[in-house]
């Protein structure tokens, strides 16, 4: 029976303690006492006080401590049995429990050598010491452990009261309010800052050094803040100009995100980078050019008072909620200091790297639950992070999306969030149901693909009724999006515009839209304010000028009278409807859109490169049996068929010249010479012979075959004419078309394009 009894005590003292540090407290205060540096052997002497609450009975309390040995561990709260160090844990042992909701101080001496990686921890650099609160390499990241016996995580929070040591010649600054300096009378001085608010233990910092002071006070919402930025002697001089705007940075972040959360604004200088630690943000010497050449740096590190340090990730795997919206802020900001253009064209350009990692099948990981290794990657958390927090924003309407997210910092305040808290928080407070979006880019690989059809126009009074088909591709692991919305821009003949925000669920959808401008096009995201699977670019111009959308499209415009209008974009999806002629197939993985509109007389090329590089055409052009053609059509309405293109390269990599090129959709295709034998061409486009060619006033039409058919369409797209030939040829009238440039195809009887001839009305 003795035994038994024995056995059961260790059974029940065994689960009495903690399983893993904080899971049986909560700390509620931090006091650290940094009571001596040593710089030359890189060493600290230090004292913390941990005062905490139990969640239930325990008879152990275990924190975390890296490298540094504790010689004493006493309480006034609790019989201490004995403590000890198993890496980087320390286990103090009761002799009598405490109860639930219980609270206790325990006063922890330790010392030794500072631990560091390339990037975190405790950093000496000569003369200089500062705490990095993570570490890039170390798992997990928190580093608050390196400097004081703590609870390590994102989301057991505490106040603060830190206390350092320092030669009178030095200063020492901290994370919270200077509450006082006190002479030791023996050469020392020692600094005290207090933090009033709960925060993470990776928040708090300290550096020591040779520093000198810039100041100035900032008039917030709220209160006068102060502001304190420390560096080197040498580097005094550049401070002004570095921090020229950040004041009107603070002002920004305040009227868009609310008051200012915590104490000063306050930076120092480190020896190798920027960390959000609070009232003490840590920046490289690199920022400080005298200038604003690297201002989006002190943008960044500000916004994190917010994101990040008001509200933090609930772990490291959730990353985007801190960096990714203060990548986004560390552009957003623009918008308030140098104009809603400069904001715009800095996003448009982290959005196009972006669209092009995410296509990249070895970056197809969700931007929710990233692994560890990559918590602090700069495409898959930093700016991937930023340009969905954009999206975001231009999802749910600019107004509405800050108000929600004053809702969120305000619900979270001094906690921790995950992304469906923030999810849940963004539906209820503007009412927007935001499930499909974070299924589509917060919790699934890839990115989405958003395509436009105008199917008809048709006149309603003043204004005009258009009917668009919108659908939905998903590059990455299999997904159909739910709760689509993406802005869609109409384009009338003048080059007038009108963008509405179009919503619908599933892969395809028509809607409805009325208008102000007769559109001839239709254009999904033209401003490119969403994450999508395509690059774009625009150019209007009144002299010569090429328009590159990456490295395989150019539009070259040679002359012009008055101006022209251009569009490219870029879709790394499949084109749809597939002509399905036998022996050729169509590009599984991008597709063309060109927009043309010439006002004035103008000569307009196009050039189109494809390759059997894994990244471009190789889906469909692998060895020399692969013949490369260049397809066109014209809208949705039209096939799939060739163009008159002239042919430059081999069969591994080419160059499609379009001398003419029309509004429409390209794609390359590819014909298999085996299947089809070397002499065959399945897109003669000999059928047909326009004469005379160029005409003012008739052309007859020649053809191969019987009993076809004849669409003729401008260079807009439009279809102008279509009438059926009954034998080989016909003559018509084109007296009333205006010149220009025109495409005649000829149509088999199942409605298939087999030809297309150029026809110039003088």
């Amino acid at each position: 029976m003795k035994k038994i009894l024995a056995l059961f005590l260790v059974f029940i003292a065994f689960f009495a303690k903690a399983q893993t540090p904080g899971d049986n407290f909560d700390v509620t205060h931090y006091e650290i006492h940094i009571n001596e540096i040593d710089f030359t052997n890189h060493t600290l002497q230090a004292q913390t006080i941990v005062t905490l609450t139990t969640l239930s009975a325990t008879n152990a309390i275990e924190l975390e401590l890296k490298t540094l040995t504790v010689s004493a561990v006493t309480s006034t709260d609790a019989t201490i049995s004995n403590f000890s160090q198993t890496g980087d844990v320390l286990t103090i042992n009761l002799a009598s429990s405490l109860a639930a909701n219980a609270t206790a101080s325990f006063t922890i001496t330790y010392g030794g050598n500072t631990f560091n990686e390339s990037w975190g921890g405790i950093m000496w650099t000569n003369g200089y010491v500062c705490n990095m609160g993570v570490g890039f390499e170390s798992i997990p990241h928190n580093l608050g452990k390196c400097w004081f016996p703590c609870v390590d995580n994102f989301t057991d929070k505490a106040t603060y009261n830190v206390y350092v040591t320092v030669p009178n010649d030095l200063t020492a600054v901290c994370g919270g309010n200077l509450e006082g300096t006190t002479d030791n009378g023996d050469g020392t001085k020692t600094v005290h800052y207090n933090v009033p608010q709960e925060i993470a233990t990776y928040h708090i910092s300290f550096v020591a050094g040779d520093y000198v002071e810039w100041t100035d006070t900032y008039t917030g919402m709220e209160r006068d803040i102060p502001i304190t930025v420390y560096v080197k002697p040498n580097q005094a001089g550049m401070v002004q100009g570095t921090f020229v705007n950040v004041k009107d940075i603070a002002n920004f972040f305040e009227n868009n995100f609310g008051p200012y959360p915590f104490n000063r604004i306050g930076y120092s200088i480190t020896s190798v980078g920027c960390m959000e630690h609070i009232d003490n943000i840590g920046i490289t010497s690199g920022v400080l050019t005298g200038n604003t050449s690297q201002e989006e740096y002190v943008a960044h590190e500000m916004s994190h008072m917010w994101f990040g340090n008001k509200v933090t990730c609930a772990t490291a795997e959730q990353m985007w909620l801190n960096e990714g919206f203060a990548q986004f802020c560390g552009v957003f900001y623009r918008s308030g200091i140098y104009g809603e253009s400069d904001f715009q064209q800095a996003m448009s350009t982290k959005i196009n790297s972006i669209t092009k990692w995410c296509k990249n099948e070895s970056n197809w990981i969700p931007l929710n639950n990233v692994p560890q290794t990559m918590t602090y990657d700069n495409n898959a958390v930093y700016n991937r992070g930023a340009v969905v927090v954009n999206t975001m924003m231009n999802y749910i309407g600019r107004e509405t999306f800050l108000e929600g997210m004053r809702s969120y910092l305000n619900t979270y305040n001094y906690s921790a969030a995950t992304s469906e808290q923030l999810r849940d928080a963004l539906t209820n407070a503007t009412g927007i149901d935001m499930n499909g979006f974070f299924d589509t880019y917060v919790f699934t690989a890839g990115l989405p693909h958003y395509g436009v059809d105008l199917i008809n126009v048709t006149p309603n009074g003043n204004q005009y009724d258009a009917t668009v088909r919108m659908t939905y591709q998903h590059v990455g692991p299999e997904h159909v999006g739910q709760n689509n919305r993406v802005e869609v821009t109409f384009i009338d003949n003048g080059g007038q515009m009108q963008t509405t925000l179009v919503n619908w669920d599933g892969s395809e959808a028509n809607q409805n839209v009325t208008l102000d401008i007769n559109p001839i096009a239709a254009f999904a995201d033209y401003y490119n304010h969403f994450l999508d699977a395509k690059i774009d670019k625009n150019l209007t111009t009144t002299t010569t000028a090429n328009l590159g959308v990456e490295q395989q499209l150019t539009i070259t415009v040679s002359s012009v009278t008055d101006s022209v209008m251009l569009r490219g974009e870029e879709h790394f999806v499949a084109p749809d409807n597939n002509p399905n002629i036998p022996g050729l197939t169509l590009s599984t993985r991008h597709y063309w859109n060109v927009l043309r509109l010439d006002f004035g007389e103008a000569n307009v090329s196009g050039k189109f490169t494809f390759s059997n590089n894994a990244n471009m055409d190789g889906d469909i052009i692998q060895t020399e049996n692969d013949s490369a053609v260049l397809l066109y059509r014209a809208n949705i309405n039209d096939t799939w068929h060739t163009i008159p293109y002239t042919q430059q390269g081999n069969w591994k990599l080419g160059i499609f010249t379009v001398n003419d090129v029309p509004t429409g959709q390209y794609t390359i295709g590819a014909i298999d010479k085996t299947q089809l034998g070397m002499g065959e061409n399945i897109l003669d486009t000999k059928k047909m012979i326009l004469t005379p060619n160029p005409t003012n006033n008739f052309v007859k039409i020649s053809t191969k075959t019987e009993n076809s058919e004849i669409l003729i369409i401008n260079s807009l797209g439009q279809t102008i004419n279509s009438f059926p030939i009954c034998g080989n040829d016909a003559t018509i009238s084109v007296e009333n078309f205006p010149a220009g440039i025109y495409y005649v195809n000829l149509l088999d009887e199942k409605k298939n394009i087999i030809s297309t001839e150029k026809l110039v009305k003088k």
